[in-house]
């Protein structure tokens, strides 16, 4: 009597069985490592940014440095020099327009040389070749218009007394107060806006 090949069929089908459950595990497994290794990219990806975004904001300090150094010791030291506009040094004595972010309008398109848009002057402008980073700063007054310093056309930062019980008090004028506004952009044309208040003796 001749041996049945049933039993032979049985584990040549059993083996296919394995075979497609084998392939669609596989697949399953290739899926998820896809599906992993994006989501690593994408989390490296913003590692890299917020990390270029921090090294922006620490560059911004070179231009709030450059405008403060301007109001404190260079040449809008001068109370008569912070009366009139000067484009040659960044500044405005006037308040600028703005968009509704507070950033000066003149300066969100400088897509030439940075003079912001007749504002300014393109030699004041800082850059770091080696990082790609392009700085560019202004200065403007909160006042209406420009002319000597008034409280009745400028924002101020109030009249402030000082002293205590046993000192006659001393009451320190309003003095004006400036914004100083800093675009950073780097490589891949990406940009920052920084910005800054300060306030000077009259």
């Amino acid at each position: 009597m001749r041996p049945t090949s049933a039993p032979f069929r049985t584990a040549r089908r059993q083996r296919g069985v394995i075979m497609v459950i084998a392939l669609i595990t596989l697949s399953v497994l290739l899926i998820g490592a896809a599906i992993a290794m994006r989501s690593m990219n994408a989390s490296l990806t913003s590692v890299g940014n917020f990390g270029f975004k921090r090294d922006m904001a620490n560059r911004a300090e070179l231009g709030i440095r450059a405008a403060t150094t301007a109001l404190t010791t260079g040449a809008l030291a001068s109370t008569g020099a912070r009366q009139a506009t000067n484009a040659a040094l960044n500044y405005s004595a006037a308040l600028l327009p703005s968009d509704a972010s507070g950033i000066p309008t003149a300066m969100l398109d400088l897509t030439s040389a940075s003079n912001i848009n007749g504002k300014g002057a393109a030699g004041n402008e800082i850059t770091v070749p080696a990082e790609g980073l392009r700085i560019v700063y202004m200065i403007d007054r909160f006042c209406s218009n420009e002319g000597a310093f008034s409280s009745a056309n400028c924002l101020t930062t109030g009249a402030l007394t000082l002293g205590g019980s046993d000192i006659e008090a001393i009451k320190q004028p309003p003095q004006p107060t400036y914004r100083i506004t800093v675009r950073v952009t780097g490589p891949r044309d990406a940009y920052s806006f920084f910005q800054s208040t300060y306030t000077t003796q009259n």
